[in-house]
């Protein structure tokens, strides 16, 4: 039998765990809603476990767009790092938008 490759899972194991967190903190203010707990310690607890499950979603946001746009900063850098050896030539924005404007 053919073996599975460790890449045809991406990140499995930490998405499933970042989903479940954030769906506990969800399930925390409306477990005490429905235990009869006091509404503004409801409203409080509640406000807090959104801001946290919000945090958490856009950390996984994030996560993943930087994964897909290293490769997009490793290339910059390494031109800015070649331009100030003076291996390439940065070109003229300037010069090509007056030369552009002349047309």
């Amino acid at each position: 039998m053919a073996k599975r490759s460790d890449t045809s899972r991406k990140g499995g194991p930490g998405v499933f765990k970042l989903i479940l967190i954030v769906v506990v903190l969800l399930l925390i203010p409306t477990t005490m809603e429905q235990l009869s707990m006091h509404p503004e310690t409801v409203q409080l607890v509640g406000r807090i476990c959104v801001g946290l499950a919000a945090l958490f979603f856009l950390y996984g946001l994030i996560a993943k767009a930087m994964r897909i746009g290293a490769l997009i900063l490793l290339v910059l850098i390494a031109a800015r790092a070649l331009a100030n050896e003076g291996v390439i030539e940065v070109p003229e924005l300037r010069a090509w938008l007056e030369q552009q404007r002349d047309r």
